[in-house]
């Protein structure tokens, strides 16, 4: 079923939401320390643990599942070309202002 005010099926729209979160707390984990060619160590003072790394293959696996199921949504189906990439984005775009008025 469509959601009136957008015209995306309420289950298109759910994934898209839950896609802009999980990106969200994505970002919300600190920097990975790395090493470069060099020997050198970078970022070794961002509070990231082991536990951070963990979080972060389960978000980057969610945001696979949940990005699949965005483009292969059956909605796409009736769209072609460049009225496909605008829809997509009209959606993006939809959830993105919907979360930023809930900040409001």
């Amino acid at each position: 079923m469509a959601d009136t005010d957008t015209d995306f099926p309420a289950d298109l729209l759910a994934a898209e939401r839950e896609k802009q979160q999980t990106w969200e707390r994505l970002a919300a984990i600190p920097l990975r320390p790395y090493e470069d060619t060099a020997g050198i160590e970078h970022r070794t003072d961002t509070g990231w643990t082991p536990e951070h790394g963990q979080a972060e293959d389960v978000l980057h696996r969610r945001l696979q599942e949940l990005s699949a199921a965005t483009a292969t949504h059956p909605y796409w189906e009736s769209f072609s070309g460049s009225d496909r990439v605008q829809a997509r984005m009209r959606l993006k775009q939809a959830v993105l202002s919907e979360a930023q008025g809930a900040a409001e």
